[in-house]
C-alpha cells in the first residue's frame, strides 16, 4: 500500500498543483495526523492539563490494559510514515488529546516543535516567509519541487536538502547555522554559487552536483573565503569536464578535504604542491574541446537488416520478369539476406552536442561473387554472412578521422567565427548526459543497367559537353533511399565523474602542467543497438542494461557496437584499412559444395578476419 506522502505526491503530479511551503506542510499535517492547523494562540498551562488528565484516563505507567497481550498485530494502516523524525512523538500527543484539540493544532505550538521534515514531490514553488516560524527545525529536504529561488529558511537550520529543483537563486537572510547544503540537479551557475557562500559561511560541505558550474574562477572566488569548508561535489557539472580539474580545484581551495566523494590522495597533494611550487595561475576555460570516436566493429548487422531485407525481397518479386535478370549461379547459394544486401552499403549518423547530426562514409558490401568465395573459404561452424563487419576504415564522408574540436566557449564568445548562442561548456556537458546518439543506415545497391544500353553508350571522351541526342550517355541509374535500421546511445556520462588526478609523470618531472592532459579514454565494447521499431518513440531510444541482459539474449538475437571514444583527444590516428577477404582453394570449394545440404547457411570470414579490436 503506498504511503500518504506517495499519494500526495501522485496527486499534485496529476493535477499540476503548485504550492507554497506553508500550503504543502498543512496539507501533508492533515493527511499523516489528522491535525487541521489553526492560527489560535496556545496556552502551555490548559495543554499540561489536559496531557494529565489524559494520562489517568490511559492508565499510569506499569499499568496493564486487559486483553492488551491478546491484541494482535499493530494496524499496518496507522504506521508513521518517514515525512518527520518527530511524527511519532506528535502522534503519541494527538491520540492523547485528538485532532481537534485547539492547543495541538495551533501553529504557534506545531512549527517550532518540529526538528526534522522531509516535503519532497509536493510541487512546492516557494519556501515562504512561515518558513521562519519553524525555529526549531534542523533539517529539512524539500528536494524534487518546483523551487526556482531560494527565498527563505529555518533561522536555525543545520542541513537543507533541495536536490532535483530549477533553483538558480539564493536570497535569503545569512544563516551562519547551517552547515549542509544539497542543490544538486539545479539550475546554479555563477551567481547562485557566489549568492550561496555569501549566506552560508559556515559549510561543512557543499553538494551541487549537475548544476550549471561551468568555470574554475566560478568555483575559487566565492568558495576560497569559507574556511571551514572540507566536502565539496561538482561531479556531472560542465566544469569537471576541464582539463586537471581535480588538482586545479584542490589547489585553489586547500581547505578541502573530499572533492566529488573521493578524499584528496597523497598523489593528487603532491600535484597540489608542485602548482604552489610552480606559482601557476589559475587555469582559463579553452576555447574547444577535442572529442575523437574511433570505430571498431559491429557485431549481430544481420538482426538489423533482416526486416529492410524482407522488404527488398517482396519489391523485386512483384517487378516484371522482363525487368529482372535471370540471378547469377553464386545467389542460388546464399540466404535470403545476403541476396538482398550484397554490394549495398551502410553508414552511420552522429549526433554532436550542438544538436546537429554528421554522417560517415560508407562501408561498402561484397558482391555476390566475393560473399561466395568467402563462403567457401570459411568452411562450417562460423557465422553467416554479413553478420559481423569491420568499421575502423569508416571516417567522415572525406574519409578523415571521426574527430571534432567542440566549441566550448561562454555564451556570446566567438568560436571558429560563430558567436555563441549558449554556453557552450555547459552544452557539452548536457550531451554527456544524454549519451552520443549513433544510428544505422542502409542503401541498396543500384540496379544495374541493361546490357544492351551500356553497349551503346559512348564513351564519356568522345561526347561533347551538353550534346543531345543518340550520341548522349546514358542518365546514371537512381540511388535507391536509404533506409534507417536502428541505433543505439553510448553512454558518456562516465566523464562527468572523474576520481582521479589527470598528471603525467612528464608533467610532474617538467615541474608544471601541459595545455592538455592526456586523452580520456573509454573503451564501449558491448552498446547493444535497437532496431528502429523498437525505439520508444522516433529519435528516442534507451539502451537497456547491456552487460545483464546480453547473458539473457541468443547471440544472434543482439547487434553489438564497438568503439573506442576520447575526450581532450591527442592526433587522430588514421583509418585503418580492411584486411582483403581470404582466396578459396578450388578443391575445397568443390567439396564444400558436394557436402553442405541444400539450404545450408553461407559463412562469412568476417568473423575471423575482423574480430580484433583495432
Amino acid at each position: 500500500m503506498q504511503s500518504t506522502m506517495q499519494a500526495l505526491a501522485m496527486s499534485a503530479s496529476r493535477k499540476n498543483v503548485s504550492r507554497n511551503f506553508k500550503e504543502a506542510f498543512a496539507r501533508v499535517l492533515l493527511n499523516e495526523t489528522g491535525v487541521t492547523l489553526s492560527a489560535g494562540a496556545v496556552s502551555q498551562e490548559s495543554m499540561d492539563r489536559e496531557l494529565q488528565m489524559a494520562l489517568r484516563l490511559a492508565g499510569y505507567s506499569g499499568d496493564t490494559v486487559a486483553g492488551a497481550a491478546d491484541a494482535g498485530p499493530p494496524d499496518e494502516s496507522n504506521k508513521v510514515g518517514t515525512w518527520s523524525d518527530d511524527a511519532e512523538e506528535l502522534m503519541k500527543l494527538v491520540q492523547q488529546l485528538g485532532p481537534r484539540n485547539p492547543n495541538l493544532s495551533s501553529e504557534q505550538y506545531l512549527k517550532p516543535f518540529f526538528r526534522h521534515l522531509c516535503l519532497p514531490s509536493l510541487a512546492i514553488r516557494e519556501l515562504d516567509d512561515d518558513v521562519a516560524r519553524f525555529a526549531r527545525l534542523r533539517f529539512l529536504d524539500v528536494s524534487q519541487n518546483n523551487l526556482t529561488c531560494i527565498d527563505n529558511v529555518p533561522p536555525n537550520l543545520k542541513y537543507l536538502k533541495a536536490y532535483n529543483n530549477p533553483i538558480s537563486q539564493i536570497s535569503c537572510k545569512p544563516t551562519p547555522s547551517l552547515c549542509f547544503l544539497g542543490l544538486g540537479y539545479s539550475k546554479i551557475g555563477s551567481d547562485g554559487l557566489e549568492q550561496a557562500a555569501r549566506r552560508f559561511k559556515n559549510l561543512l560541505s557543499l553538494d551541487l552536483c549537475f548544476s550549471e558550474v561551468a568555470n574554475f574562477q566560478e568555483v575559487v572566488t566565492p568558495l576560497a573565503p569559507l574556511p571551514k569548508l572540507r566536502h565539496l561535489c561538482l561531479a556531472g557539472s560542465p566544469v569537471g569536464v576541464l582539463p586537471f580539474y581535480r588538482v586545479q580545484v584542490l589547489r585553489w581551495l586547500p581547505q578541502l578535504h573530499v572533492l566529488d566523494g573521493v578524499a584528496a590522495a597523497d598523489e593528487e597533494q603532491a600535484d597540489v604542491q608542485m602548482l604552489v611550487a610552480s606559482s601557476a595561475p589559475l587555469r582559463q576555460r579553452p576555447q574547444t574541446l577535442r572529442f575523437g570516436l574511433q570505430l571498431q566493429k559491429l557485431v549481430g548487422l544481420r538482426r538489423l537488416l533482416e526486416p529492410v531485407a524482407e522488404a527488398i525481397l517482396e519489391e523485386r518479386s512483384k517487378r516484371a520478369p522482363a525487368e529482372e535478370a535471370a540471378p547469377p549461379p553464386e545467389a542460388e547459394e546464399q540466404d535470403d539476406i545476403v541476396k538482398a544486401c550484397a554490394s549495398g552499403s551502410l553508414r552511420l549518423k552522429l549526433e554532436l552536442p550542438d544538436g546537429t547530426w554528421t554522417e560517415t562514409s560508407e562501408y561498402r558490401f561484397r558482391n555476390l561473387e566475393e560473399l561466395a568465395a568467402i563462403r567457401a573459404a570459411a568452411g562450417e561452424g562460423g557465422p553467416p554472412p554479413l553478420d559481423e563487419i569491420f568499421l575502423a576504415g569508416i571516417g567522415t564522408p572525406v574519409k578523415e578521422p571521426l574527430y571534432f574540436d567542440l566549441d566550448v566557449g561562454e555564451e556570446g564568445s566567438e568560436v571558429h567565427g560563430e558567436v555563441l548562442q549558449e554556453d557552450g561548456l555547459l552544452r557539452l556537458a548536457r550531451w554527456l548526459r544524454k549519451g552520443l546518439a549513433v544510428k544505422f543506415f542502409f542503401r541498396e545497391a543500384p540496379p544495374k543497367a541493361p546490357e544492351g544500353e551500356a553497349a551503346a553508350a559512348p564513351p564519356a571522351s568522345e561526347g561533347a559537353e551538353g550534346e543531345e541526342g543518340e550520341n548522349a550517355a546514358p542518365a546514371a541509374p537512381e540511388l535507391p533511399e536509404e533506409v534507417e535500421l536502428g541505433g543505439t546511445v553510448l553512454a558518456l556520462d562516465v566523464y562527468l565523474w572523474r576520481s582521479g588526478t589527470d598528471v603525467a609523470e612528464e608533467a610532474r618531472a617538467a615541474g608544471q602542467l601541459p595545455e592538455s592532459p592526456a586523452p580520456w579514454r573509454l573503451e564501449v565494447t558491448d552498446a547493444q543497438v535497437a532496431l528502429t521499431k523498437d525505439f520508444l518513440q522516433p529519435g528516442v531510444q534507451v539502451p537497456p542494461m547491456y552487460s545483464k541482459a546480453a547473458k539473457k539474449f541468443n547471440k544472434d538475437d543482439i547487434s553489438l557496437l564497438s568503439v573506442v571514444i576520447e575526450l581532450h583527444a591527442g592526433d587522430a590516428p588514421p583509418l585503418q584499412e580492411e584486411p582483403p577477404p581470404p582466396t578459396a582453394d578450388p578443391k575445397a570449394k568443390a567439396k564444400a559444395k558436394k557436402e553442405s545440404p541444400a539450404g545450408a547457411i553461407a559463412i562469412s570470414s568476417h568473423d575471423h578476419v575482423h574480430s580484433h579490436v583495432a
